[in-house]
């Protein structure tokens, strides 16, 4: 039954019954004593409520999704992001803003890089180490393989051109979860003195399959 169509005179018409029906559809438990004037105030809240409910879901008409443009694939700022996927390899984002690029485009020749900082602390942006990674102008994503050993990183946008270096845009410093120190440390034939009741559960044959299948993540 359509909402619209249901109103107080509508409902004054119904018996009873056909109230508690009505009722029913919309999910209502009648006690067969309630007052009938009740449970038309009842029937006609919920209607309410269903009708707006109704037209806070409709968020555009098919016209108004074919007459408005499509979204744009960035938000006009350069920026990068970084994002851990395990303690061992990060995957970093970027875009670069229609200034810059219209910058970069009338430099004669410039190379455009990640540079991975290692951080003594979160709130120490002064790089211990770091290591530059080429990009081609035209990609936004990479993976890249982390130092090991490093707790905090952060991430830097960096074009060079002659003499010229400049930091576009750098990420949140990214905080890298910290392993054991046997894991971190682990090396074929390395033996490690676990107590007992360690070694009943079967570590090192753990540890060796871990090394074997995943040794990347300890270089």
């Amino acid at each position: 039954m359509e909402t619209e169509n249901i109103n107080r005179t509508y409902l004054e018409s119904l018996s009873f019954s056909d109230l508690s029906k009505l009722a029913d559809e919309y999910g209502v438990d009648v006690p067969e004593n309630l007052d009938r004037r009740f449970l038309i105030a009842e029937l006609l809240d919920l209607v309410e409520e269903v009708n707006i409910s109704s037209e806070d879901m409709i968020v555009s008409s098919d016209k108004s999704i074919e007459d408005s443009d499509l979204l744009p694939q960035s938000y006009n700022e350069t920026q990068i992001s970084c994002v851990l996927r395990n303690p061992a390899w990060a995957f970093v984002f970027w875009n670069i803003s229609d200034n810059d690029s219209y910058l970069l485009k009338g430099l004669s020749d410039y190379t455009l890089m990640l540079r991975v900082c290692a951080l003594p602390s979160a709130l120490d942006f002064t790089p211990v180490e770091a290591f530059e990674i080429n990009i081609t102008t035209d990609s936004q994503e990479q993976y890249i393989l982390l130092p090991a050993g490093e707790r905090f990183i952060r991430l830097e946008l960096v074009y060079t051109s002659g003499n010229v270096r400049k930091v576009l845009a750098f990420s949140p410093v990214v905080e890298i979860p910290q392993g054991a120190k046997f894991i971190n440390e682990l090396q074929p034939g390395k033996q490690e003195d676990f107590p007992e009741i360690i070694k009943l559960s079967g570590i090192n044959t753990v540890l060796m399959a871990q090394y074997k299948n995943h040794r990347h993540s300890f270089s």
